[in-house]
């Protein structure tokens, strides 16, 4: 669609969204959040098509007034951090779309090679994990053990949940910034998860402790996977940046596509607390049947995948 059609076409919404936040009294037939959802899709089709810089300027002014009129006084915290769940987030997973996509498709096509190659030749796992580790693989998912018979300590809790988030974010950071090695960092970082998730599941599996490993992983790895895999792509858009940079230098390149990104990172921090408060109130409970565990984490995979794969509302 042509610019001067695009905003034939959409003039009249904008005009409306201009009159209602600038209204001192709210309507009850104006949906000001719906509005500015639109509105955001809006200037993502305009920036991705190139549309002139004050056709972009004029559609930033629109989204700044209606973010004065939501943000207001008493949801300062709350209210952008919705916004940004809703709006901001999924706009960029669209636009970002097929980066993600890839970033998944690597991701889980290594992890299936490793947990083929495991299955087949057990003794193999050995050549790519120290044996120590395995020996504490086992031993951590061992269901004999006694530890699988009694609670955690609520203190316990809190301490693991601190470790877990460092030890996810961490993860998610070293795949950003991988993306200034050209991206092959990022590249790196993704296909090593990939491999080591692999590995480990198809070993629990051959020694038979698949109930207890796969019980805890199910609920918080949907957050958790998707996004490392997430933080991975935000680092080959940067690192591609850098191999193309276009009509830029290489460093305004990097600059400009890591402000782009920047809602996916946040977005991906956002995931992986989520994932670590999971992982330490939920995942290690043993009071949980596992009945319950596989239903809540197949019903947080779908809803995980759906919301990072679903189309904009009115996507051409």
């Amino acid at each position: 669609m042509r610019q001067n059609d695009f905003i034939q076409f959409k003039q009249q919404e904008w005009l409306r969204f201009k009159e209602v936040v600038e209204s001192s009294e709210a309507s009850d037939e104006d949906d000001l959040p719906k509005m500015f959802r639109q509105l955001t899709h809006d200037l993502a089709i305009a920036k991705s098509r190139h549309y002139s810089p004050a056709l972009i300027s004029h559609l930033n002014q629109l989204l700044l007034l209606g973010q004065q009129k939501l943000y207001k006084p008493h949801n300062r915290i709350l209210m952008p951090l919705m916004v940004f769940v809703k709006q901001t987030f999924p706009a960029q997973l669209t636009e970002f779309r097929w980066y993600i996509m890839w970033a998944h498709i690597l991701f889980y096509g290594v992890a299936l090679l490793m947990f083929g190659i495991i299955l087949l030749d057990p003794e193999f796992v050995r050549n790519v994990l120290p044996n120590a580790q395995v020996v504490q693989l086992e031993e951590m998912y061992d269901p004999s053990d006694t530890r699988f018979e009694e609670e955690r300590a609520s203190d316990s809790d809190f301490v693991m949940f601190g470790y877990y988030i460092f030890n996810n974010i961490s993860i998610a950071f070293q795949s950003f910034v991988g993306g200034l090695l050209l991206g092959f960092g990022a590249l790196y970082i993704l296909l090593f998860n990939a491999m080591y998730f692999g590995v480990v599941s198809a070993h629990i599996v051959n020694v038979g402790y698949q109930a207890t490993f796969f019980s805890f992983v199910i609920t918080h790895g949907a957050f958790e996977l998707t996004a490392i895999v997430i933080s991975a792509a935000a680092g080959s858009v940067i690192g591609f940046s850098l191999l193309s940079p276009k009509k830029l230098s290489r460093i305004n390149a990097m600059k400009a596509s890591a402000r782009k990104v920047f809602p996916l990172i946040f977005g991906s921090f956002l995931m992986l607390v989520i994932a670590a408060f999971i992982e330490a109130f939920w995942s290690s409970s043993h009071s949980i049947p596992n009945s319950v565990k596989y239903a809540v984490g197949g019903f947080c995979w779908v809803w995980v995948l759906v919301y990072v794969f679903r189309r904009a509302p009115n996507e051409n």
